[in-house]
């Protein structure tokens, strides 16, 4: 009787395991998905940003995006990502980075970017930075303000919600990114 009672525990333990596991990995491939989705979000509305500044004005970019984990502990999810390009204008180009950082402000407000003011703080010496919210998103626009022969940079940086383990997979994208289709 007591080595019945025994098997039967090693069953139940046996085969909750396995639906652990299967649980577990449908819950990777579930922020697997979500991130792939995140990912195309911010990569479309950052080309978006990218596309208000004229490539004329343009000298070059440098792109450190990227995929972070938000556990300090290594641990392998929830992740999210980073859209991150720092633009540096002609300097003798049109604009400085404060004047482009000024003129994104009314496209991004249009664009449903809500800035954060509550999340800024004053301007340093050589740079301010600008946080706008959309939808979960979190975009960081910083303009150096150096003047030339100093590099005219602007840095652009969208971080992503994080994927969350328990939410079903993400709805097929539409139009830029938006699943909501609000573009």
């Amino acid at each position: 009787m007591v080595t019945a009672l025994v098997v039967a525990g090693a069953v139940l333990v046996v085969s909750g395991c396995g639906w652990s596991e299967e649980r577990e990995a449908a819950q990777v491939a579930s922020q697997e998905a979500q991130l792939k989705l995140l990912m195309s979000v911010a990569e479309g509305k950052g080309a978006e940003i990218m596309g208000q500044i004229p490539a004329s004005e343009v000298g070059t970019t440098v792109d450190t995006s990227g995929i972070r984990l938000t556990s300090d502990f290594y641990e392998e999810w929830p992740k999210y990502y980073k859209w991150s390009q720092t633009v540096e204008l002609h300097l003798d180009g049109p604009r400085t980075p404060a004047q482009v950082a000024d003129d994104l402000e009314p496209w991004l407000a249009q664009h449903g970017w809500k800035r954060d003011k509550g999340h800024e703080f004053p301007p340093r010496s050589r740079s301010f930075t600008r946080y706008y919210r959309w939808d979960g998103f979190l975009l960081e626009l910083e303009a150096f303000t150096d003047p030339p022969p100093r590099a005219q940079a602007v840095r652009f940086m969208i971080v992503t919600p994080d994927t969350d383990a328990d939410a079903p997979s993400p709805a097929p994208t539409t139009g830029s990114g938006s699943p909501s289709g609000d573009d």
